[in-house]
């Protein structure tokens, strides 16, 4: 093979010239995306806007160095975090590439301010970006043309996003459930027609026996708390709602019940006949007028769904400190497999032992199986104690954790604070731009039809500029500590040390302490040794808290 590429090279050229006019090309990335309102239009897809892309790369003897293709399932393009996005910049930041090739605009993003940041980001590190469809020369014509292609595909994303939403809302108005391609509640399956839910006997006995087991009691009359009937499910291998949907991302295993799964059915209020549609948003929970509701067959009665609310309001408002055994780290430990850990206790010879262990504990997961034993809660919670003491108590060690932190961040925020640096520069050309603007109107240089136009676009600009610089320093702000708020910290400690006796003798002061700190930890099994790995807010983790026990803890001892 290697003969026959050198019988074609024409003799009048070198293998050397030959090597050195390929490293000579430009090295392009090509970009393509889409999102879920222009998924399936013609010359959107991925496929055709990177067959465009590589056509419109060798036909300008470009050198092919990555193709990225991006599906963002539901997040803006407005976005900076889309992971592609930041692996071209990644690459442009390492001297990887020249040229970023995108199939148009919208395609890279139908925000002006992302595009106009994205462009400065590239052109800092020598890259630029180059459009298939669309010539936008680095001149004040190609600028403007660029801006203006760009503002009406921001303004087309707004007419989408718009439309979209207001089809859904008038759909569910007419009496027609939308689950936007998820599967129905635990309970339910959609009707032939698609308008609406209707009962599946096997699941919906499964939320009867949850409402009566907790409102009510179990066979012997007790009543059950969401953690006993996640456990009884369990025992009782009920698939859940992961199983029988084939989830692909589930942490526990067939039929393992965990209680937040307990919790949402019993709080969920279309198990008495009541569904809404817009409850939930990609932050959160949107207002309760926002929703719209529908009725649909209930599960249990109001009177059965309302008796269940009145317990967990009941629960919620007795107080942790009235448990009979008491856990100093209880919801603040995590497993090195990723999993939460829960606390129990176990009884023997009229003693009563407490341990943490992780939830996944014997249970073969999505993550595989977990081989963490359990923990003595008496040794990890002196352990800890002892570990926030030591810090309370030595302020020089506790600002040199700081510091350490500091300039840990630092680092980790670099992309950030040049992000940054390239918004405010592009605030100030373009408030220099709007002056320009105004001199030249003032000098009669400029119709006042054309400056208007130009002033509105250019203000859109700043103002979109100016919001990105708040969202950047508020995200670097929250994870930085200046001199002075060390110093704060390192008094606020000290403060909190001069009652280091009192909460050595009462567990609740020691809780408090705990809680106030925001201490944190995670168990592991190293080599076959216990280790805890704490953290608190004060203080990143330096290094691990090993345990003098080894094996299992189930010893009684």
């Amino acid at each position: 093979m290697e003969n026959s590429q050198i019988a074609l090279t024409p003799p009048e050229h070198s293998e050397h010239q030959h090597t050195e006019a390929s490293l000579l090309k430009k090295r392009a990335v090509l970009y393509a995306r889409v999102s879920s309102d222009d998924r399936g239009k013609d010359g959107r897809n991925l496929k055709s806007q990177l067959d465009m892309c590589r056509e419109y790369a060798l036909s300008h003897g470009y050198q092919i160095v990555a193709e990225l293709a991006e599906d963002d399932r539901g997040a803006s393009g407005a976005a900076f975090e889309l992971p592609e996005l930041g692996h071209v910049l990644e690459m442009a930041e390492a001297s990887e590439m020249e040229i970023l090739i995108v199939r148009e605009i919208d395609r890279l993003s139908r925000n002006l301010v992302k595009q106009l940041i994205v462009e400065q980001e590239l052109k800092r590190t020598s890259a630029s970006i180059e459009y298939v469809i669309g010539e936008y020369p680095d001149t004040p014509e190609g600028n403007l043309n660029k801006h203006i292609r760009a503002s009406i595909a921001e303004f087309e994303r707004e007419q989408i996003k718009a439309r979209n939403v207001r089809g859904r809302r008038n759909i569910v108005r007419n009496g027609k459930i939308m689950l936007h391609g998820d599967q129905p509640p635990y309970g339910y399956r959609v009707s032939k027609d698609g308008s609406t839910l209707v009962p599946y006997e096997p699941e919906a006995q499964v939320i009867e026996l949850i409402f009566l087991w907790y409102t009510v009691g179990d066979e012997t009359g007790k009543q059950l708390s969401m953690i006993k009937i996640a456990k009884k499910l369990t025992e009782m291998q009920v698939p859940t709602w992961g199983d029988i949907h084939g989830r692909t991302n589930k942490k526990r295993g067939f039929g393992e019940w965990a209680t937040a799964n307990v919790c949402d059915i019993l709080h969920c209020e279309t198990y008495m006949g009541k569904w809404h549609y817009g409850e939930h948003n990609r932050r959160g929970t949107n207002p309760r007028e926002h929703w719209i509701e529908l009725d649909v067959p209930p599960l249990v009665s109001i009177q059965v769904w309302q008796a269940a609310q009145d317990k967990a309001k009941q629960n919620k408002l007795t107080p942790e400190r009235n448990a009979v055994n008491k856990y100093l780290m209880r919801r603040l430990l995590r497993c090195s497999c990723g999993y939460s850990v829960e606390s129990y206790a176990q009884y023997h010879n009229g003693k009563t032992y407490l341990y943490y262990r992780c939830i996944s504990v014997g249970a073969e997961t999505a993550r595989g199986h977990c081989g963490t034993f359990a923990f003595r809660a008496d040794k990890v919670d002196a352990a800890i104690w002892g570990w926030v003491r030591e810090y309370l108590q030595e302020p020089q060690k506790l600002k040199e954790g700081l510091e350490a932190y500091r300039n840990d961040q630092d680092k980790l925020n670099a992309p950030l604070h040049a992000r940054l640096k390239v918004v405010e520069d592009l605030l100030e050309d373009n408030n220099a731009q709007l002056a320009r603007l105004l001199d030249l109107y003032l000098g009669g240089a400029f119709p006042k039809e054309m400056l208007t136009e130009r002033k509105a676009k250019l203000e859109g600009i700043i103002v979109g500029l100016r919001q990105e610089r708040a969202r950047l320093v508020m995200q670097l702000e929250q994870g930085n500590l200046q001199a002075e708020t060390i110093q704060e910290i390192v008094d606020f400690a000290a403060k909190i040390a001069q009652g280091l006796g009192e909460a050595d003798k009462n567990f609740q002061a020691r809780r408090h302490i705990i809680e106030l700190l925001d201490v944190r930890a995670v168990l592991a099994i190293e080599n076959g040794e216990k280790v805890i790995y704490p953290s608190f807010y004060l203080s990143p983790t330096e290094g691990a808290i090993r345990l003098d026990l080894l094996g299992n803890d189930n010893q009684y001892s």
